[in-house]
């Protein structure tokens, strides 16, 4: 018998593309199951995530955005129609100890296969979808997307939103408040042990008390600002740039690196440029995994400018392990994360003064940057927010029968 017959199986079930952040956390959970001694089988739309792309070319995405919106809601109430036999075959044929699904509007697989074959079913919830979408993206058939988000919550073995905020919300639709736990997304801390600088790109080189006519001013120390991720029009970024140039930031001698791409690029190189401030801001563009930790650790502080109320931002937790003083939105799914002056210096939302005025304060006060830093490492370890931390839990869940509390900030919310 080979060694991977002998390990006991999980199925993994999503209907994403696999893409950007949902990437990341797909491949990671995947990843940390398999550590933990699991044979790992994934159904999916794609056999491989792509965490560093927005989107994949296709026939997929190409229907999400001509289709009229009501076509597309049948189109995904039809993939039941192919991801019920899917996972049900799957299941069949590796028997595994459970499936854990990622959660995506009117998806009836995991809960139908769940029902068929008696195998527990861990639902991952990031977002309440249905309310989401008729807000911001138009639903049709709202009714019915909201009753099915509701009992595919509620008939699940056992269900994680990945924020305290998210569980009220997906309670006030009607969830059992008590079949739901709350789990944040991780990191792997061992990827930011020995995590060394890349060289400084073009625009970035050179003495930061002087550069190019710009002097440093008011004891602030030159030390680098950075943001991470997809740039998307909801993550405050073109605020961001002009609340920090309206405090004359980067004339004070601090420095820009904006690591990623995205939609809003373009805006953002039209400030840059308008602002005559392309030796202060660099844009990298799309990076490779080593390319991302050696940027993040040359940063002194890192910017969260933006998040969505119910969201767990990655790009904190990455932010945290790394040892970087933190600048984010003082709102509640944040504060399931850190604590304003214990391990990040937090901001009423949308006050870009404030936001400003919280960095310049940590220009100031390299002492207070490196106290934050140490204590946001600290936080991810003794609260075990990682990837395989995250395994590990659900696991037990399935093991125990469980339904409480995960024994983190978070879960207490």
């Amino acid at each position: 018998m080979s060694t991977e017959a002998k390990r006991p199986a999980m199925v993994y079930h999503h209907r994403t593309q696999g893409v950007d952040a949902q990437g990341i956390h797909i491949h990671e959970m995947c990843r940390a199951f398999s550590l933990l001694g699991y044979n790992v089988v994934k159904v999916a739309l794609h056999a491989e995530e792509q965490p560093g792309k927005e989107s994949r070319p296709g026939l997929i995405s190409r229907a999400a955005t001509r289709l009229p919106g009501w076509a597309y809601e049948l189109l995904e109430l039809g993939y039941n129609l192919v991801g019920i036999p899917r996972l049900y075959l799957a299941v069949k044929a590796h028997r595994p100890q459970f499936i854990y699904e990622r959660y995506s509007l009117s998806n009836l697989s995991g809960v139908a296969v769940s029902k068929l074959t008696g195998t527990p079913l861990v639902l991952e919830v990031n977002s309440p979808l249905a309310w989401e979408k008729s807000r911001y993206g138009g639903l049709t058939f709202q009714a019915l997307a909201q009753r099915l988000e509701t009992w595919i919550v509620n008939s699940a073995t056992r269900t994680i939103a990945v924020t305290g905020v998210l569980k009220r919300m997906l309670a006030d639709q009607g969830a059992a408040p008590d079949r739901i736990v709350v789990m944040p997304n991780g990191v792997n801390p061992e990827d930011y042990d020995g995590m060394r600088a890349i060289d400084r790109p073009c625009g970035l080189a050179g003495d930061a008390a002087t550069d190019n006519g710009r002097t440093a001013e008011n004891g602030d120390d030159g030390a680098l600002l950075g943001f991470v991720g997809w740039f998307r029009q909801w993550h405050g970024l073109s605020e961001m740039l002009a609340a920090l140039e309206d405090r004359q930031i980067f004339r004070k001698g601090a420095r820009l690196l904006l690591v990623g791409d995205g939609p809003a690029r373009p805006e953002l190189e039209r400030f840059i440029s308008q602002h005559n401030l392309e030796d202060r801001i660099t844009i990298t563009g799309p990076v490779d995994r080593r390319a991302l930790l050696g940027h993040l650790a040359r940063m002194d502080i890192a910017l969260q400018p933006a998040a969505t109320g119910y969201a767990s931002p990655m790009k904190l937790f990455e932010y945290l392990a790394a040892g970087k003083a933190v600048v984010a939105p003082d709102q509640e799914n944040i504060r399931e994360v850190v604590r304003h002056g214990v391990d990040a210096l937090l901001f009423p939302p949308g006050d870009w003064r404030a936001f400003a005025q919280r960095v310049e304060e940590l220009l100031r006060d390299p002492a207070l940057r490196q106290r934050l830093g140490q204590a946001g490492q600290q936080a991810i370890h003794d609260n075990h927010w990682t990837w395989q931390g995250n395994a590990s839990r659900v696991v037990d869940m399935v093991n125990r029968g469980e339904t409480g509390s995960l024994g983190d900030r978070a879960a207490s919310a």
